[in-house]
């Protein structure tokens, strides 16, 4: 990041790897994610949530990647509505546009479970982000990239 002084205004600059589109019309920012372990591999697509402390998946996808669900690390995971949900974590290669990183994400203990979201500790504080909901447009970046 770099600051520039324009007219006695201080503005910033940022720079990123990797752009993706998205439809900004949808209630959230959808992107495509891989998950895998030893051989197994599942793609499938995830909201961003920097609301979410953790990146939560379907059961589901867990099991596709021959994962014993409840051998995982628990957490109960709390919700905005007052609610919660039960959770397994396990360490997993997790690709979102092209960046892998191996971290532990959480499957949902039931099988109801549709939300599929990439959170803070796992994937956001991994990268860095510039987001212009208008035009529809993602930026990443790895986190240590020296762009």
């Amino acid at each position: 990041m770099s600051r520039l002084l324009e007219d006695g205004k201080m503005t910033y600059r940022l720079t990123f790897s990797k752009s993706h589109k998205y439809d900004p019309g949808d209630n959230s920012i959808t992107v495509p994610v891989t998950l895998s372990v030893g051989q197994e591999v599942i793609d499938f697509p995830a909201k961003i949530d920097t609301g979410s402390v953790f990146c939560i998946f379907q059961r589901e996808y867990g099991e596709a990647l021959s994962l014993n669900i409840e051998s995982g690390i628990p957490e109960r995971v709390g919700t905005v509505t007052g609610s919660s949900f039960q959770t397994y974590g396990h360490e997993v290669s997790l690709s979102v546009l092209g960046f892998q990183f191996d971290v532990i994400v959480y499957f949902a203990s039931d099988y109801g479970f549709r939300r599929n979201v990439l959170g803070r500790r796992g994937w956001i504080q991994q990268v860095r982000l510039g987001i212009i909901d208008y035009d529809g447009e993602l930026y990443v970046s790895k986190y240590d990239d020296q762009i």
